[in-house]
């Protein structure tokens, strides 16, 4: 069994080195997967975001990132006990009101790390009337190696991510990254 003090020293580097490497990749994307004709589906700046197709809060409906195709796309998955995204909740509000008819905003919920009574009042209580996918088993998450909450992409008219953000987004990031991919 794993010392536990380990694991936390090793999940620390992990996401210390998943922040350097996103802030390394943001100035040098001449070495991205964009830029060499790659298209494949990664997490990461340069590639094609991962498809999903998942459920949305309140509806009967679903959304699929096939359906997204030409449009930008913000994705911020988050859950309703994790701190950092209620610090940014009122800054993607506030976002969205600017770049809401511009950029396509969602919310992941990893649902299977969440309530459905938490969720809903967390929705309510930020004013979130964008869609909020639910991400009931997870599998998206892992998917898109989500380490912590929250983490963010940006995703241009391409399908390809700009930038990835893991953590709080401050304001001044959240709006310039949606100005770079809403044009």
């Amino acid at each position: 069994m794993v010392n536990k003090r380990f694991k936390w020293s090793l999940i620390s580097v992990v996401v210390l080195g998943s922040i350097f490497f996103t802030a390394w990749a943001g100035g040098n994307r001449s070495m991205t997967a964009a830029s060499t004709g790659t298209l494949t589906a990664a997490p990461q700046i340069g590639y094609r975001m991962p498809p999903f197709t998942l459920p949305v809060l309140g509806s009967d409906k679903t959304i699929s990132s096939a359906n997204l195709t030409g449009k930008p796309i913000f994705i911020n998955f988050w859950t309703s006990w994790c701190t950092y995204c209620r610090l940014e909740a009122p800054d993607i509000e506030q976002a969205y009101k600017k770049y809401g008819n511009k950029v396509v905003f969602l919310s992941v919920n990893v649902t299977s790390e969440d309530s459905m009574p938490a969720i809903e009042a967390f929705t309510q209580e930020f004013g979130m009337t964008w869609q909020v996918p639910l991400d009931t088993t997870g599998a998206v998450a892992q998917k898109y190696q989500i380490i912590a909450f929250p983490t963010s992409f940006f995703v241009n008219k391409s399908g390809l991510i700009e930038d990835k953000v893991v953590g709080a987004l401050s304001p001044g990031t959240l709006n310039a990254d949606l100005e770079a991919i809403s044009k």
